[in-house]
């Protein structure tokens, strides 16, 4: 099975709501196709002549897909804005900001077994009847795509520059070439930051090296240059996969061995169970999961030990997710649905994919809570047509979107 082998083939419409009144929030309507969405973020600023910082939105979309997000600015222009990849429109003046209610997905499924693809209504009915765990998906970790570690664990154990250094001078296969070029740079003459300053490209590049140059062996403040929403998207990252690897030990606990299936995304594996037995339907549509932080108290024995086991594997406590001082970022703790049940499934008969011979193709529609990952959906389908007890989704794109 391929998804986005074609950036029509994978459309995200963000269901929102503008309060009722007028006030001074303008709200917009952001269509954007091969952008990551702070990429989007950018260029409107710069078109609008506003600070980054003013232009807000409500989530981050794929850059491989067509999307449509809403985007707010106080105090913004009432007008449009079109550019080759991007189309923001002007909706009204509200009180205050829009609500995100979650995302409606049309998704082309390609490339699938002419045996396999029948089974795909059967699957979709499961996922309708049953929801599926609501992990974080291979988006989430693309500071991670190296393969090399989390930036956000290296900044929980207070290694300054291991954390600056897996961001500057780790280059992953996903990079564009020139970046992949700059890093391998970067990582040749760590050190020798007047070399590293003479490679750099971006502002936050220049004032980082600039910055060692200037205080050598300061890395914690040099580490404090980078935007402070990249340093909070590190630590979530990382967060977010010990959520991933809690859920997966809980399932493996719950459930015997012939239950389980699952699928490889960028953190490693995630498990699914097969079906959610009758007698944990109710439990588990209700079960919270906490994303961990200093504070957090597990008020299940279950999830609290399947943490357990996950922080013992990484050689880390509780206490080191101490928040690290001034201006330096830290895990929130929140809870999290276990499982997410996909609104209006619906599955298109399979017929003949043009662009992959003798093969079919299908299109899934769902809408999924804010948060949510389509292609988790997706990743389920193909466990539940192929059977098996492993899964791969093809992408067209590298999956290094937001």
């Amino acid at each position: 099975m391929k998804i986005k082998v074609l950036p029509e083939d994978f459309v995200v419409e963000e269901i929102a709501e503008i309060p009722a009144g007028t006030g001074p929030v303008s709200a917009y309507l952001l269509e954007k196709k091969g952008l990551t969405t702070l990429d989007a973020l950018a260029a409107v600023a710069r078109a609008f002549n506003r600070p980054r910082k003013d232009v807000r939105h409500l989530g981050l979309k794929d850059r491989h897909a067509v999307t449509r997000q809403h985007f707010w600015i106080e105090g913004g222009p009432e007008k449009s804005l079109r550019e080759k990849e991007l189309s923001l429109t002007f909706l009204r003046r509200a009180p205050a900001p829009p609500v995100s209610r979650g995302n409606r997905f049309r998704i082309v499924l390609r490339d699938l077994d002419p045996v396999e693809a029948p089974r795909l209504a059967e699957a979709a009915a499961s996922i309708a009847a049953d929801g599926i765990p609501n992990f974080y998906d291979s988006q989430r970790f693309g500071s991670a795509r190296h393969g090399e570690g989390f930036v956000g664990k290296k900044i929980l154990l207070r290694d300054w520059e291991a954390a600056l250094e897996l961001h500057l001078a780790r280059p992953s296969s996903f990079d564009p070439e020139a970046r992949r070029k700059r890093m391998l740079a970067f990582k040749r003459h760590w050190g020798h930051w007047e070399r590293c300053l003479e490679a750099a490209h971006s502002r936050t590049e220049d004032h980082i090296f600039g910055y060692l140059m200037r205080r050598r062996g300061d890395f914690a403040g040099a580490l404090k240059l980078i935007e402070r929403p990249m340093l909070a998207l590190f630590m979530h990252s990382y967060q977010s996969w010990l959520w991933n690897e809690a859920v997966s030990r809980y399932f493996k606990h719950a459930l015997p061995s012939d239950l389980l299936f699952s699928a490889r995304y960028l953190g490693g594996r995630l498990w699914f169970p097969r079906f959610v037995p009758a007698d944990r339907v109710s439990a588990w549509r209700r079960l919270q999961v906490p994303l961990i932080a200093y504070r957090t108290v597990f008020s299940d024995p279950a999830i609290g030990q399947a943490y357990g086991e996950v922080l013992r594997a990484e050689k880390i406590t509780q206490k080191e997710f101490r928040p690290a001082g001034h201006n330096m970022p830290y895990m929130k703790g929140e809870d999290r649905a276990l499982l997410m049940v996909p609104a209006g499934m619906e599955v298109t008969l399979p017929e003949p994919d043009e662009l992959h011979a003798g093969r079919r193709k299908a299109v899934a529609a769902f809408s999924l809570p804010r948060g949510g990952y389509a292609t988790l959906v997706v990743k389920r389908l193909r466990l539940g047509i192929s059977e098996g007890a492993d899964s791969v989704v093809a992408e067209g794109a590298a999956e290094e979107g937001d």
